[in-house]
């Protein structure tokens, strides 16, 4: 890395921009396949084409309420003082078709849900009626036309678009769905994902571990990340060795979308990755990023297999993966949407970037203030598995600017949810 005169980070570093790494990324990976799934099957998932509705709902006017079906005209006068006297001919439940047909001075008592009778146009509530022995009610309170009626079609109509193709699938537009009369959808493929950890100091969980080494905590980590979002993928732990790495690398290969590598990725002589996929034959589309942490990585592109090389050190490796990895792999899911969900919050103090040219994210702290309102501070704590442990947010000094201002409003994205955290 390049300094000037003053000791400030050059803009000359030979390094994209971190706009320029996401939008290289987001060209350069695409959704993978498409599958029909059933309804309760598919939630979470993207959806691969329009979802349109087979049928109506509801298929005919049904009542929203307990009560006498009623023709409008006829208690348009009732109250509690003056109600209104009709016959009782019959009664109908949901489900069920009714034979005959409202008169004028009758009534046909319905249950909610429940088809209305040919010839009414009104329900009246239930609360509203006195019923008689003689088979009569009084009513007591008048419906409009169409007072308590939930009209054919009133919730979705056929050919109505109920989720539209790039939507992720959530339970209330499945339930809709399934009332449209569709019970199958089709949605994208998640990709299959192999993550490598790279060097003879990393040694897997529950593994022996000898003195100087350490557990790869950064696949764990990439691995809940990935599963949070449904997403599986097979990890390996390999030594500082061209032919392991190689092995591994070219086995995955055939087996897997996506490769995620961890440490390796640096360019010293013992960071082996990049040196390794050059032999190999991927074509590299770039190599560090002005982002801090995380300028390490390098993306390109394998026999068409998107590959991520991703720093080792634990802060470095998780923006890396969070900020640029993650939302490529969603991508190929369907999902174009960033993974991290941002929300607004006043800053509570002045945070200060590295160099204008640079992308920075600062690990934070998002809370409510005493009036209820969206906060945000830095997470001071010097350990980096703690920050990544215990900082909920994320704050971003975008390239172009030096600094933000205590008492800004700035957007915040959201490592974790919970109690009290914002929600």
């Amino acid at each position: 890395m390049m300094k000037n005169n003053n000791n400030e980070i050059d803009e000359g570093t030979g390094y994209i921009g971190y706009r320029e790494a996401f939008n290289m990324i987001t060209s350069n990976v695409k959704p993978g396949k498409e599958e029909q799934l059933p309804l309760a099957s598919s939630v979470g998932r993207i959806a691969a084409e329009d979802i349109i509705a087979a049928i109506s709902y509801p298929t005919v006017d049904v009542t929203l309420k307990d009560g006498y079906a009623v023709i409008a005209s006829d208690v348009a006068e009732a109250s509690a003082r003056r109600p209104v006297r009709l016959k009782v001919t019959g009664s109908v439940f949901a489900g069920v078709k009714y034979g005959g047909e409202v008169t004028s001075g009758t009534t046909v008592k319905v249950c909610s849900g429940a088809p209305i009778p040919l010839g009414a146009n009104a329900v009246v509530s239930g609360e509203f009626g006195e019923e008689a022995a003689d088979g009569t009610v009084l009513v007591r309170a008048d419906a409009g036309e169409g007072r308590n009626i939930l009209r054919a079609g009133g919730e979705v109509k056929a050919g109505a678009t109920i989720v539209q193709k790039g939507e992720r699938l959530l339970p209330g537009s499945l339930g809709m769905a399934a009332a449209a009369g569709i019970h199958r959808v089709k949605v994208y493929t998640r990709p299959g994902i192999a993550i490598v950890g790279v060097g003879d100091e990393v040694v897997a969980p529950g593994e022996y571990l000898n003195a100087g080494q350490l557990y790869a905590s950064n696949l764990v980590t990439m691995q809940a990340w990935l599963a949070s979002f449904g997403l599986s993928c097979a990890a390996s732990v390999v030594k500082d060795d061209e032919a392991a790495i190689k092995q591994k690398l070219v086995g995955y290969l055939r087996k897997y979308d996506v490769i995620l590598t961890s440490g390796g990725a640096w360019g010293s002589e013992r960071d082996l990755v990049i040196g390794c996929l050059d032999r190999l034959g991927w074509k590299e589309l770039f190599h560090h990023v002005r982002m801090g942490p995380g300028k390490g990585i390098a993306f390109g592109l394998w026999e068409g297999t998107p590959v991520f090389c991703l720093p080792g050190g634990p802060a470095s490796n998780e923006m890396a993966f969070l900020q640029l990895a993650l939302p490529g792999i969603l991508r190929m899911a369907g999902d174009n949407s960033h993974p991290l969900r941002t929300v607004s919050a006043t800053l509570t103090e002045d945070v200060t970037g590295r160099h204008t040219a640079w992308t920075e994210f600062k690990d934070a702290v998002l809370y409510r203030d005493d009036a209820g309102q969206n906060c945000v501070r830095l997470y001071k704590e010097r350990s980096r598995l703690q920050a990544i442990a215990r900082a909920n947010g994320l704050i971003c000094i975008p390239e172009g600017t030096d600094a933000l201002k205590s008492g800004a409003i700035v957007p915040v994205q959201i490592l974790a949810s919970r109690p009290n955290d914002i929600s």
